[in-house]
């Protein structure tokens, strides 16, 4: 998507100041400024950099929004990138065939540790498998593509969590309730808040035994080709599992690595799509 934007801003836009002439230009040029912009860009900071005025900025900011291409956060007053945008970049990604580059990384996982290792990506508040290597640790839980969980009470799930805007993961939580699943389910918002922050500082989730009575799960975030976080590993496998006596942290550094290929896999194979798109272009102009 990224590469689309540019594409497009690329002739018109010579500099930062330079005045884009119409509102699809400047539209294309600010989804592409608060792309890369973390924490997203005020209506005055987007005039100032695209030299338009502040009115006419309001109006695509607007319209942005009202379409869900932009969400305003209403604590910074910035606008930030919308759902309908990460749709679009999900449509990429499926055409990458994403489970193709993580496939052999799973595989070689699994054979590793001798864990069934899942990935999976949010879908609103559930958390929706889009692959799966079994190794049979943990036979009762059916899990296959497509099966869909609470994300609160899952490994992969609180990864992803973790990782959304603020206003965005308080809706999902007020929505889904947070449903206790067994006895150590976390049920209660502020302490699932808690347990997303430590996620955020370790780089890596677990989850004991939260959805399934005997099972444990460390999870680990994948980054996608624009730097976002939207799908994520986990590895699951029974308490007596001999990987655990390792120690979690062991394990999950193990996961981490994981991860970071997949990213790597993934940031090639756009790269490579992206080139070649490029090419075409270029040879039909």
């Amino acid at each position: 998507m990224r590469y689309a934007l540019d594409l497009a801003t690329r002739n018109p836009v010579k500099s930062a100041k330079t005045s884009p002439s119409n509102s699809l230009e400047r539209a294309l040029i600010v989804l592409d400024r608060i792309a890369r912009k973390p924490g997203g860009l005020s209506n005055k900071e987007i005039s100032e950099e695209l030299g338009i005025p502040t009115s006419s900025c309001s109006y695509v900011l607007s319209r942005l929004e009202k379409e869900g291409y932009l969400s305003r956060n209403a604590e910074t007053a910035r606008y930030e990138i919308g759902l309908k945008v990460l749709a679009i970049a999900g449509g990429a990604l499926r055409q990458m065939d994403f489970r193709k580059v993580a496939g052999p990384v799973l595989r070689q996982l699994a054979a590793d540790t001798g864990f069934d290792i899942v990935m999976g990506v949010l879908d609103q508040e559930r958390l929706v498998i889009v692959s799966r290597v079994a190794t049979n640790e943990f036979p009762e839980v059916d899990v296959d593509t497509g099966t869909e969980f609470p994300a609160h009470a899952t490994a992969i799930g609180k990864v992803l969590l973790a990782h959304l805007p603020k206003e965005e993961l308080q809706s999902l939580i007020q929505k889904s309730g947070l449903t206790r699943v067994t006895e150590k389910t976390i049920t209660r918002a502020d302490h699932l808040m808690l347990e997303l922050e430590a996620v955020r500082e370790r780089g890596y989730s677990t989850c004991e035994e939260e959805h399934t009575v005997g099972l444990r799960s460390v999870g680990a975030p994948i980054v996608d080709p624009w730097g976002g976080i939207r799908a994520a590993l986990a590895a699951a496998g029974g308490l007596q599992h001999p990987m655990w006596e390792k120690g979690i942290p062991e394990v999950a550094a193990i996961m981490k690595a994981a991860a970071r290929e997949i990213s790597r896999l993934g940031r090639l194979r756009w790269s490579s799509t992206a080139s070649r798109a490029s090419r075409s272009t270029a040879l039909r102009h």
